[in-house]
């Protein structure tokens, strides 16, 4: 069965218009660029990706409703608490509502922040002291064409030093 990303794009967009929602507000809130909500809306991406993700949130599915629209089904809408009417799932934290750790650099606090999201990881090595994660975000920057941006990123390498 093939996904249909055009349909998820345009259900999105449905569920932001029908809560009236300005793309350019969503895209603030869920620390984007507006062309990266345009480009969801009109189906150009081909995976699911934390903004996809937070898009859907925003606009108030609930968790697995993104996979019913592209095998074709229905988004299903969270639930809402009988207190205060706030949503079941994750009340306030909202993607834009979340910050950076403070203990990062103010440097990394605000590329975080910039661009369109390209993808994010998380990698985990265990030694025989310890586990290490890196946290990978990867932000790319407005109108770059994807195909370019993944060139350069596989030509990436990163070395490491700590202060000892």
């Amino acid at each position: 069965m093939t996904r249909d990303w055009a349909r998820l794009g345009q259900r999105l967009k449905a569920a932001r218009a029908a809560r009236e929602i300005p793309q350019q507000d969503l895209a603030e809130t869920i620390g984007v660029k507006r062309g990266a909500l345009h480009n969801i809306e009109r189906g150009e991406f081909r995976k699911v990706t934390p903004t996809v993700i937070a898009y859907a949130r925003e606009v108030g599915w609930a968790e697995g409703s993104i996979e019913r629209v592209l095998d074709g089904g229905d988004p299903v809408e969270r639930e809402i608490s009988p207190v205060g009417n706030e949503p079941t799932e994750h009340a306030g934290e909202s993607a834009g509502e979340r910050e950076a750790p403070s203990d990062l650099s103010l440097l990394v606090q605000q590329s975080l922040k910039e661009g369109p999201l390209v993808d994010a990881r998380v990698a985990e090595v265990t030694t025989s002291a310890g586990r290490l994660k890196a946290t990978i975000v990867i932000r790319g920057e407005e109108g770059a064409p994807m195909d370019e941006l993944l060139a350069a990123l596989r030509k990436l390498k990163i070395d490491v030093e700590v202060d000892e």
